[in-house]
């Protein structure tokens, strides 16, 4: 079963690709003694956006977002300084090739090493490009997509012979400590999970609702997500009662009421999450369990 941390994980990957450009990942190859990363920017159907980008590990990650729902497919894939090959199972098949048209950035050893020059480029990436998502809630199209490779060498140096390539540190931002509660359901039956998080700020306030479900097909990692924003009055929390209740705004539907009570919380919920390429995500039943918690755990 995934773990609260996963689902927190989730929503920060959603908003970091929604806001801003991700951090590519790489793959190192053992012949050329280089890591190579690849992101691809691809056309979709449907209002989507579409990205691409490879893992350390040989892991493929093709994501689309339609403003608070993203549906993410994660498989094994080949990238080479050549190009990109990975097949989603019966969904469709990425085979391209890799063609330079702008070189970004060149970096030469440094002083007292020797190897190859690390590069970042930019090109077009050309060939097959199938994939329907299910349900047909969206279609890639196009022969081709723009993207970037970085090729990155690994140096020998007198103090490090081996001078693994290291990427920046992200710093964390401190916790808020003075958020009102969240509160989350998950379920036994299925990988998935619900949540909402209220914050009353100095200034004013807000509350969070999310749903998402995971599950893997034909080799393939899926995960599906919707996450909204609402005025704080959408969730409402009163730890001393130990209740709560919630009116999560579209494109969520319906209503839930929590109370804590001694055995098993009390949670009644006719919550439906609309999710990308799957049916909507019930929040109810008797494999669902409830807790709320004091803390908001959104940040």
């Amino acid at each position: 079963m995934l773990r609260l941390s996963a689902f927190v994980a989730a929503i920060a990957l959603l908003a970091a690709l929604a806001g801003a450009p991700a951090a590519s990942a790489s793959v190192l190859s053992p012949e050329t003694g280089t890591i190579v990363r690849v992101e691809l920017d691809l056309r979709a159907s449907d209002g989507l956006s579409a990205h691409l980008e490879t893992s350390e590990k040989g892991i493929v990650t093709l994501t689309f977002i339609r403003e608070g729902s993203a549906a993410i497919y994660e498989v094994p894939g080949e990238v080479t300084e050549a190009g990109l090959k990975v097949r989603f199972g019966r969904l469709g098949t990425i085979d391209v090739g890799f063609t330079p048209t702008t070189t970004l950035d060149s970096t030469e050893p440094s002083e007292g090493c020797t190897g190859q020059p690390r590069t970042l480029r930019e090109g077009i990436f050309t060939g097959t490009i199938e994939f329907t998502g299910e349900r047909d809630f969206v279609r890639l199209e196009g022969p081709q997509a723009e993207g970037s490779m970085s090729v990155i060498s690994q140096w020998e140096c007198p103090d490090n012979p081996y001078a693994p390539f290291r990427g920046p540190l992200r710093r964390t931002r401190p916790k808020d400590d003075n958020g009102t509660g969240s509160l989350h359901v998950e379920s036994r039956g299925c990988l998935c999970f619900f949540g909402a998080g209220v914050h009353h700020g100095r200034k004013r306030g807000r509350s969070i609702f999310y749903g998402a479900k995971a599950e893997k097909r034909e080799g393939i990692k899926i995960l599906r997500s919707t996450v909204v924003h609402a005025r704080p009055g959408a969730f409402l929390v009163n730890h001393d009662a130990g209740t709560a209740r919630l009116d999560p705004p579209p494109p969520f539907s319906g209503h839930a009421t929590y109370r804590r009570r001694p055995g098993r919380d009390f949670w009644r919920s006719t919550i439906r999450v609309p999710l990308l390429g799957a049916a909507p995500l019930r929040t109810d039943g008797p494999g669902f369990r409830a807790s709320l918690y004091p803390e908001y755990h959104f940040d």
